[in-house]
């Protein structure tokens, strides 16, 4: 099943997987949110298995704090990663993960011919968030989109938080909801 969202797959192209891992596993892995999470990594795998400098991925994964990052790894690896059982525990704490990943992505790639893609799949339920606000999240993702080429997707998201994530400055273009 190839993926519907509106993700630009160009030859110079960094997707970072931002997982929240706030609810166990196994409910996770029966949701439409994983579903389209292993059907993205399906489609990068197939569009880049002939080429001769693929699309570098990473990953992180969240819960009520940061659990792990990884800059880059093969994609395979990435989606085995996700056939795994993962540790969790309650409470998410997306803002925070969201800006602090986006912040390490950039002091980490700095200015690349990479387009810089971050995917996030969640319930998008934030409850545990510490540091950053709404406010200073859509401020952040001003910026980065506007001065170092980063695109934000949200994945798995309530008609009803449609407003919340224009406020943090998503685009529209890039908010995949549930319900369609």
């Amino acid at each position: 099943m190839r993926p519907s969202s509106n993700i630009k797959f160009n030859p110079m192209a960094y997707f970072h997987f931002l997982i929240d891992a706030s609810v166990s596993h196994r409910v996770f892995r029966n949701t439409p949110v994983y579903i389209r999470l292993m059907d993205q990594l399906e489609h990068l795998l197939e569009i880049n298995q002939n080429k001769s400098h693929p699309d570098q991925v990473g990953l992180t994964i969240f819960d009520n704090h940061l659990r792990l990052r990884m800059l880059t790894l093969p994609i395979v690896d990435l989606r085995n990663k996700m056939q795994q059982t993962l540790d969790y525990q309650p409470g998410s704490a997306f803002i925070d993960a969201l800006a602090m990943t986006s912040s390490w992505i950039q002091e980490q790639l700095g200015q690349t011919d990479y387009t810089k893609h971050v995917l996030v799949f969640s319930d998008f339920e934030e409850n545990a968030s510490r540091y950053y606000t709404v406010e200073t999240l859509g401020e952040l993702i001003k910026s980065y989109r506007e001065e170092h080429g980063f695109e934000f997707y949200a994945f798995g998201l309530k008609r009803s938080q449609e407003s919340l994530f224009i406020k943090m400055n998503f685009s529209l273009e890039n908010l995949i909801f549930l319900e369609e």
